[in-house]
């Protein structure tokens, strides 16, 4: 009986919902900035981070959404290891490109020099005098090609070992057949360079690779930005709507990672519905927060709920969007199996309106910025669209590149459900 209650409930909030004032149009906008040159990629190269947050605060404004923090900022910083000068290679004096050609581990530490290459394989693995040989040289000269060593079974594994985590102290490590080139950071340097070539782009013998690359560490300043709709009639009770505005930044002089679908897409969103609330103002409160330093390791997010601007024990629900630029296969809800009750309200909102194909359960997962508000106790879930789209971490992941084929009306179910949870919130509260 519940649940066709529930139902008939999502059917009265689906007709209201062809009121909704989502705007497709303005989210592209949004994304279109957030990705063009002049945010470097949202990263920390030439404080591109900065020049985002510096936006989402504008829009804010334009909307007239309040203030969290000081001036919608909630500052804080971290360690990062970020490459802000020349990263580049020659492979026989043959140039190749950082981001489309290869790219560096997270981490990757200084180095300048000429240095040779050699391929190890299956054979000089298991015949004695092979590895002998290979031992005997000075490997500090040389980057060892160990694709061939990958999923193989040999009859010494413990060479193959020394191989792989390069306790023959070669210079550097290459991988030359990889299908995508996914780019991370990280906090501390990485003990030696380990380069990874996209299929096709290593020939087949190389003598001699040039190398540069220019690390730098920095303890880096930067901000949560936050504001919020004060709610009418309950404002001490808060529904959050969150995503992180960061990404990867530079790699040198020419390799910029975009980032439009991680996540320029759930911060267009979060715009969005800021947008849209602060015309249509609900009896509760709505923040909207944008994390930084989600792609260093959720850092903005643990911040924050280690140093909350509104009392977590105050929010009904957090909704955290990232990758939200498709849809055309559905919407994954992780941490459905956390929140069960919820998670059906929310495909049952789905079938009323009859939005996306499919509403996906997955469980719980440190994987976004839900995470930290999770392990407080705070019903939250981190919501991503699932699509014909495989870019990731790389250079591709571009403006141009995405669809937003399904935008409208997972706006739509988000809100629909954002509005079904704070109806039956405060209706709880009040018995």
């Amino acid at each position: 009986m519940k649940r066709i209650r529930f139902c008939i409930l999502g059917i009265i909030i689906w007709f209201h919902s062809d009121l909704f004032a989502q705007d497709v149009m303005y989210a592209r906008a949004c994304i279109k900035t957030l990705c063009s040159e002049e945010f470097l990629g949202r990263g920390y190269v030439q404080n591109g981070d900065k020049i985002a947050a510096n936006f989402i605060r504008q829009e804010f404004t334009k909307h007239k959404v309040l203030p969290l923090g000081e001036k919608y900022f909630q500052t804080l910083g971290f360690p990062v290891i970020y490459y802000p000068n020349e990263v580049s290679i020659s492979l026989d004096d043959k140039h190749v490109f950082a981001g489309n050609d290869y790219i560096i581990n997270p981490g990757c530490p200084s180095i300048k020099g000429s240095y040779k290459v050699l391929v190890i394989d299956s054979t000089m693995v298991d015949n004695v005098s092979e590895f002998n040989k290979i031992k005997a040289l000075n490997l500090k000269n040389y980057f060892l090609v160990l694709d061939d060593l990958k999923g193989k079974n040999f009859k010494h594994p413990e060479r193959a070992e020394q191989f792989l985590k390069n306790t023959l102290q070669a210079k550097g490590l290459i991988y030359k057949n990889n299908s995508s080139l996914v780019w991370s950071l990280s906090m501390e340097f990485a003990p030696y360079p380990i380069l990874y070539f996209k299929t096709g782009t290593f020939p087949n013998l190389v003598l001699k690779m040039d190398i540069r690359i220019d690390a730098a560490h920095k303890v880096h300043g930067t901000q949560n930005v936050l504001g919020y709709i004060k709610g009418s009639v309950q404002p001490d009770s808060f529904m959050v709507f969150t995503a992180h505005y960061d990404h990867l930044g530079k790699m040198g002089y020419d390799a910029v990672f975009p980032g439009a679908n991680d996540n320029a897409s759930g911060v267009a969103m979060m715009l969005d519905m800021a947008k849209y609330y602060a015309k249509n103002p609900p009896p509760y409160s709505i923040a909207f927060i944008a994390f930084a330093g989600e792609e260093i390791g959720l850092v903005g997010s643990y911040y924050f709920v280690e140093n909350p601007l509104i009392p977590l024990d105050k929010i009904s629900l957090l909704i955290n969007m990232d990758l939200m630029s498709t849809g055309d296969e559905g919407l994954t809800a992780v941490n459905a199996t956390e929140f069960p009750f919820l998670f059906e309200q929310l495909k049952l909102c789905n079938i009323a309106g009859q939005y996306l194909p499919d509403i996906a359960a997955r469980g719980k997962s440190a994987n976004s910025d839900h995470h930290y508000f999770t392990e407080a106790g705070v019903p939250s879930f981190f919501f991503y669209l699932r699509g014909n789209y495989h870019h990731y971490h790389d250079v591709d992941d571009t403006y141009e590149a995405i669809t937003m084929s399904k935008y409208n009306e997972a706006f739509k179910l988000i809100v629909d459900f954002a509005d079904w949870r704070m109806n039956y919130y405060q209706n709880k509260s009040k018995k």
